[in-house]
């Protein structure tokens, strides 16, 4: 695959990340809203993204202090997070590469540290969260090969 193909890939995953952490945010302004609100990806009693993004980790990774500035929905962070690697794919330039790899890496850990929450804290399945997981591994994937494309080439 050529850099144009990686950049394609890794602005395709941003958009899709987009979209997911928008729905997110979407469920999480309706389920505060209205009590009782069913999003479609509640399943079951085990299985509900609603309950997961209104717990008490849904707000800055569960680790900001309450009634900071920064504690805001996780949701907004995954959009900011994936419309700055959409732009950010847009150059082909080892430096800003490995920036992306960085940031797609912190990406990944903060996936595995929600998914620890998820599975072992809150005992549940959100079909959204996960769904993040799996698009924040294809980034880091995309940006490792645009990356190592990149530092080959510039040898």
């Amino acid at each position: 695959m050529s850099t144009k193909g990686y950049s394609r890939a890794i602005i395709a995953a941003g958009i899709m990340g987009v979209l997911v952490s928008t729905y997110a945010l979407y469920v999480e302004m309706a389920a505060e809203a209205r009590p009782g609100y069913k999003a479609m990806c509640d399943f079951s009693e085990y299985a509900s993204c609603s309950r997961v993004l209104t717990s008490e980790y849904s707000k800055g990774f569960g680790i900001i202090p309450k009634e900071s500035a920064l504690e805001v929905p996780n949701c907004i962070y995954g959009i900011m997070f994936y419309c700055l690697m959409i732009f950010l794919g847009t150059y082909d330039h080892v430096g800003v590469a490995r920036l992306q790899l960085l940031l797609a890496f912190a990406s990944c850990l903060s996936s595995v540290y929600l998914a620890y929450l998820l599975a072992f804290v809150l005992h549940d399945f959100c079909i959204v969260c996960v769904s993040t997981y799996f698009i924040n591994a294809m980034l880091f994937s995309f940006v490792y090969k645009k990356n190592k494309f990149l530092t080959v080439k510039n040898k």
